[in-house]
């Protein structure tokens, strides 16, 4: 009896974040990069301040301080924010995540440029919120997508 409360209360303050990578244009033959750029372009959407902010940082973080790249131009990450909706916290937690009720997301097209401006790789990153203790924070989304970006920025672009 007691496993199953500690297991119940577990799966509820999970959050559900989770993220995809769409691989638009299959990287082009390169080398690999040391020095990294993030930067942003304006949203085709409205966002709020904290939301840029966050995943900003998430990618920064992610980049740079657990020493992956440093901060240079030899690889620039151009991203954009496409869509953001953050869904309804409320009916994430009144329904727990029940057919995608409330559902929020964040979607960020990502280019990869090399020094002389060639494009080496086009993706679309999605980062979704489902459900979560008191309906899940939309921040996991945008934590979650900043993270896969960071994931395949390292895969595909790192030094090995």
């Amino acid at each position: 009896m007691k496993h199953t409360i500690v297991v119940g209360l577990v799966l509820l303050l999970e959050a559900c974040g989770t993220a995809r990578t769409l691989v638009l244009e299959p990287p082009k033959p390169h080398a690999r990069f040391s020095g990294v750029a993030l930067v942003e372009s304006e949203p085709t959407v409205s966002v709020p301040p904290e939301v840029i902010e966050k995943f900003r940082s998430v990618v920064e973080k992610g980049l740079y301080e657990n020493g992956a790249f440093t901060r240079g131009n030899d690889l620039r990450i151009v991203y954009i924010i496409v869509s953001d909706n953050p869904g309804s916290q409320f009916q994430r937690w009144l329904w727990g995540g029940i057919g995608n009720a409330g559902e929020g997301s964040l979607v960020v097209m990502v280019r990869y440029l090399d020094a002389s401006d060639t494009e080496l790789a086009k993706t679309e990153v999605e980062g979704r919120i489902g459900s979560g203790f008191f309906g899940g924070s939309f921040d996991d989304a945008v934590t979650k997508a900043g993270e896969d970006i960071v994931k395949f920025t390292i895969q595909t672009f790192g030094e090995r």
